[in-house]
């Protein structure tokens, strides 16, 4: 087994890969703010001198479009600049190591089928464009160097733990506090018209570790389900499991300035690949619900 370094490694999803790699028999350096900042290079180069990794992930990123929007110039610096920085460094500290970049859904222009790796990047917001151009420069570095690079284009997903800035865990959130209080009240929502690729977080990173663990055929990899939710059906499945009435207020203030109404992957690279483990969405959000209850 390996040495993994993970930038990032205490945010939503640090704690899950953490787990997953430990568990699968890999030592792990676990790091995130202050000990490493990705706009700090001196403070990257530290961190692969300590752990002398044979895998790097980068989960450290303004991960939400909604901050992007509010934020653009911050989103640049820290996914693209401090992406780069990364690259840089692991270039001359660590270039045998295997680096797993991860990018996001929102690279791809919409359409109304599900989205293949080869299929168009035109990101209709901040945070895809600053994903995309992560890409290239992992493109780059992996001509010019030789670099072990693979990116990830991950969809939505969720889990016990995810902050309520992102539709789901707010949706369970609030429908939590509701029944908690014994009394009927209202669920506050953004758009609930889009569809969206929803995938357990659980699921997610058991594929990240195998895109570690083994030789890839593709540099780029969608992580998703290969199966779309209207949003306003996982919201009313979410509100079924509440035992008071709750009632669901659209609030303008979740809006975002550009949403796409579809998004899907075709998940056949991570499928045939036998990276994939596919948790029903439904079952997830249960996990979720009584998290919340019982907390």
């Amino acid at each position: 087994m390996g040495r993994a370094l993970i930038v990032g490694a205490a945010g939503f999803v640090g704690k899950y890969l953490t787990r997953e790699l430990e568990e699968a028999g890999h030592t792990v350096f676990p790091t995130d703010m202050p000990e490493i900042n990705l706009l700090d290079k001196a403070s990257l180069e530290a961190a692969i001198r300590k752990s002398n990794p044979d895998y790097i992930v980068n989960l450290a990123a303004i991960s939400s479009v909604g901050a992007s929007w509010k934020n653009p110039t911050l989103t640049m610096d820290v996914n693209v600049k401090g992406t780069l920085y990364l690259l840089e460094a692991i270039q001359e500290l660590a270039p045998h190591a295997k680096t797993l970049l991860i990018g996001s859904a929102e690279e791809y222009a919409q359409q109304e089928s599900p989205l293949k790796e080869s299929d168009s990047l035109q990101a209709s917001n901040p945070y895809g464009i600053s994903k995309i151009a992560q890409e290239n420069f992992a493109d780059l570095f992996r001509k010019k160097y030789g670099m072990q690079i693979i990116c990830t284009r991950s969809f939505n997903h969720t889990g016990v733990g995810q902050v309520e800035a992102f539709a789901i865990p707010s949706f369970v959130g609030q429908a939590a506090r509701i029944e908690k209080s014994g009394r009927e009240g209202t669920i506050k929502v953004g758009n609930l018209s889009a569809y969206r690729d929803f995938s357990d977080v659980r699921d997610v990173v058991r594929t990240y570790r195998l895109l570690l663990e083994n030789k890839n055929e593709f540099h780029t990899y969608n992580v998703g389900s290969g199966k779309a939710h209207k949003v306003e059906d996982l919201l009313q499945t979410i509100v079924s499991f509440a035992t008071v009435k709750i009632n669901v207020e659209q609030d303008p203030e979740r809006m975002r300035p550009v949403d796409m109404p579809y998004q899907c992957a075709d998940n056949s690279r991570i499928v045939n690949a036998g990276y994939w483990r596919g948790t029903p969405i439904q079952e997830t959000l249960k996990w979720m619900f009584d998290n919340e209850r019982n907390a």
